[in-house]
């Protein structure tokens, strides 16, 4: 068994942050599941913000950025991504207003844009149901989700598109 110590809780903490940029609580909870006692992981985590390498903002908002790139979604699913990351709830809502100050339309449009070719197949009331379950559970709102769906429907002389 090895003696935990501050000093061996900064080098385990700084090891986890080696591998990829971490929140206060996940840092807080993998050096807890490796037996690090309260105070050695607040020394370590208080050290590690001091020196600027732990940084819940920085984290936040890079973090969802990337989500963001890499799978559309709206605000609603990707607070919930940082809530279980461990984002305090008034930085989640800073780093949201950031990210859709323009409104989560866009966001929507580029997740509609890769579902609608895959259901092309299906009947426009069968393409339309599945869109917008789709678009719910990436955590769009119902308003943005309607009226994209109001938009395909008359789009191209009206012909139906996404919906």
């Amino acid at each position: 068994m090895r003696r935990s110590s501050p000093r061996s809780a900064y080098q385990a903490a700084v090891a986890l942050l080696t591998a990829r940029d971490r929140t206060r609580f996940e840092l807080s909870r993998l050096l807890a599941a490796r037996g690090f006692s309260q105070d050695e992981r607040e020394l370590a985590i208080n050290r590690l913000k001091e020196q600027g390498y732990l940084d819940d903002r920085r984290f936040a908002t890079i973090w969802a950025r990337g989500r963001l790139r890499a799978k559309p979604m709206g605000p609603y699913r990707l607070k919930q991504e940082l809530d279980s990351k461990g984002v305090e709830e008034q930085l989640v809502r800073e780093v949201l207003r950031e990210l859709y100050e323009d409104g989560e339309e866009a966001a929507a449009r580029r997740a509609i844009a890769g579902k609608v070719s895959a259901l092309r197949h299906l009947p426009a009331a069968s393409r339309t149901g599945r869109v917008a379950r789709f678009l719910q559970r990436r955590g769009f709102s119902t308003q943005v989700i309607w009226r994209l769906l109001g938009e395909g429907r008359q789009d191209r002389g009206g012909r139906e598109c996404a919906g």
